[in-house]
């Protein structure tokens, strides 16, 4: 029936499945990592304390500086590594409650640009729930603003359905007299 198979049977299959790893395995073996370049690296230190120091101008109320230090930051040579929690800072200042200038639009973009070039970070799911709550939030306005319309359409029609009712009342009168 069959045959009972050799040493030298056993050495070519073992020989194919070593050469299977290596070829499979060797290729992935990474050559010498890319280091960044130095400037980078003193770089990173300087944005993590200008990113600091934005917080402090946020919580100072200073919400211009603030803006202005955290675009420093994503313009930098940092930005790369840092770029995540800058735009989130930003995102924040535009729809900060005590911002006096402060746009739920350009917020919005902001978390999007955020979920965009920053998928992985942890920043980019707040973002994408702050998102659909500043949404929310214009969405509500917009209803509001419209019933708001709607509630001062119909005053003026109960005004004016007033007046008539006064005059339908007097020309009764003056007829009666």
């Amino acid at each position: 029936m069959g045959r009972k198979r050799n040493r030298r049977g056993n050495y070519v299959y073992v020989c194919i499945a070593i050469l299977m790893y290596l070829a499979a395995f060797g290729c992935a073996v990474p050559e010498k990592t890319a280091e960044p370049p130095p400037e980078i690296l003193t770089a990173v230190p300087d944005a993590r304390e200008d990113l600091g120091r934005a917080q402090q101008l946020l919580a100072q109320g200073n919400y211009r500086s603030s803006l202005r230090v955290n675009e420093g930051v994503l313009a930098g040579p940092a930005g790369s590594r840092q770029g995540d929690e800058a735009l989130f800072n930003i995102a924040l200042i535009f729809a900060h409650h005590g911002n006096p200038n402060r746009d739920y639009q350009k917020s919005i973009a902001t978390f999007k640009k955020l979920a965009r070039e920053y998928p992985y970070s942890f920043l980019a799911d707040q973002g994408k729930i702050w998102m659909e709550v500043l949404e929310e939030n214009i969405r509500l306005k917009r209803a509001s603003s419209e019933a708001l319309q709607e509630n001062a359409r119909l005053k003026e029609i109960i005004e004016q359905s007033k007046k008539v009712d006064v005059e339908i009342e007097e020309k009764k009168r003056e007829e009666k007299r």
